[in-house]
């Protein structure tokens, strides 16, 4: 049984674009996740590769709170990490705080193939975007749905304060394959989004627990 979610909750996301194979930052990488691990107020990680795009890495961190987060990117831990990835980095990371509601289940997190779906500068309500992506929740081989805005306005050349936030849902698949079967026209209302698959089982030898 999983725990209630924290009131105040967020999840940073992180798309990281590397160099080369798994043996050119893996262990850049692993520098990174065991000083996440050690971080007060972090609640759980999970990084994989895109499966269209093996060069970027997504990585989500929940945490407590923004304050948790913001401690973490001021600290040594984080600037050691960083300047460690600087040699294996293809531009410059993005990344955005987001709330998911519910507080994404780990039945979508650990699932095999994790669907991650970004609908920029959205003006929608959020219920109205939460009922529009949950339909992918009846689909064969679906184990579940996260989603919620982005806490702060969607970064961009040109963007104004007044820019719309980005809306993220994660659908957890039993596979690449039931993605690719789904109707997607069900839950992406014909609007186009950066849409892209995670593999958060990624496995590499030595990252165990991490």
């Amino acid at each position: 049984m999983e725990s209630a979610q924290p009131v105040n909750a967020v999840t940073e996301r992180v798309t990281i674009p590397v160099l080369g194979g798994v043996e050119n930052w893996k262990d850049q990488l692993k520098f990174m996740l065991q000083a996440l691990d050690k971080q007060p107020g972090r609640l759980r990680t999970r990084w994989g590769p895109w499966t269209e795009d093996q060069q970027k890495l997504d990585l989500i961190t929940s945490w407590i709170n923004v304050e948790a987060c913001e401690a973490w990117k001021k600290s040594k831990e984080f600037a050691d990490a960083m300047a460690g990835f600087a040699s294996v980095l293809d531009g410059e990371p993005s990344s955005y705080l987001l709330q998911f509601k519910p507080f994404a289940p780990q039945a979508v997190i650990n699932s095999r193939i994790v669907e991650m779906l970004s609908f920029e500068d959205c003006r929608q309500p959020e219920d109205k975007m939460r009922e529009m992506v949950g339909m992918a929740a009846h689909m064969p081989g679906c184990n579940g749905v996260a989603s919620g805005y982005s806490l702060r306005r969607s970064p961009g050349p040109g963007c104004s304060e007044e820019a719309d936030r980005t809306f993220v849902a994660a659908i957890g698949w039993a596979g690449l394959e039931a993605s690719r079967q789904a109707d997607k026209s069900a839950y992406m209302g014909g609007i186009k989004i950066e849409r892209h698959h995670v593999d958060f089982n990624f496995p590499v030898k030595g990252f165990g627990g991490l």
